[in-house]
């Protein structure tokens, strides 16, 4: 328990000293600089991210950075174990990555606003208009070159057993026509969600090969989202057999 409350008390505190970052982000965004924006915001989520992992104990291993594409019209598509994933995601990819979010974290003091300027997009999961607005918005984020991720799973497995991927999640990447990046995740589960409390750990990231929505047939096209549960599973799988 001291660990938590240690954490969420330096999270918080270095959390808010990040609000001297957005002079910076103004600046640039301003100037029409928008590599150099992407680039800034990839290291405020690299530094702010890997901080909070240093400070819970936490060490993360990475393998498949060279499957990331140079382009930015790219949807990560993940599998979704804790709350620490998304973390993981920010800070070890090296892109500025926006994610579909809850409606209740639009009112989350200065939260809010870095979400915002990562192109995050706020749903109301009981509001089927709000679906297809998030789809039609996030297909405009990736297509302009705004990356984006989801978890198909729809909620937490807290633990390594997938659920099954639901198809409508992936409705933005065909939309978009993007870049499809298969993420596996393991371990992100027992740095809290196991336990109830921060708990210091390994975890491992997995980036596989893209797949090009493009390119895919009508049928292959039908049958996304059972192809990319096989992938990311498969790095799983992977972590098993060691």
């Amino acid at each position: 328990m001291i660990r938590t409350a240690l954490w969420f008390s330096y999270f918080s505190l270095f959390t808010f000293t990040t609000i001297l970052c957005f002079i910076p982000y103004l600046i640039l965004k301003l100037l029409g600089l928008n590599q150099m924006l992407k680039k800034y915001m990839s290291a405020i989520a690299y530094i702010w991210g890997r901080h909070s992992f240093w400070a819970a104990g936490v060490r993360v291993e990475v393998t498949g950075v060279e499957n990331i594409p140079k382009e930015d019209n790219i949807l990560f598509v993940s599998n979704h174990q804790g709350i620490a994933d998304i973390p993981v995601i920010l800070s070890f990819i090296p892109k500025p990555i926006g994610f579909i979010a809850k409606k209740e974290l639009a009112i989350v003091p200065l939260i809010n606003v870095w979400m915002l300027a990562f192109h995050c997009i706020f749903i109301d999961r009981g509001n089927i208009k709000s679906a297809h607005e998030v789809i039609e918005k996030g297909a405009e984020n990736i297509r302009h070159g705004y990356p984006m991720a989801v978890f198909p799973e729809g909620t937490r497995s807290r633990g390594e057993k997938m659920g099954v991927f639901k198809r409508g999640s992936l409705k933005l990447a065909l939309k978009s026509e993007a870049i499809i990046v298969p993420l596996t995740i393991n371990g992100t589960y027992r740095l809290l969600e196991e336990r109830g409390v921060i708990t210091p750990g390994k975890v491992r990231l997995i980036i596989h090969p893209p797949v090009d929505v493009k390119k895919l047939s009508g049928e292959e096209r039908k049958d996304l989202a059972q192809r990319l549960q096989k992938i990311i599973e498969s790095g799983l799988r992977a972590k098993e057999e060691e």
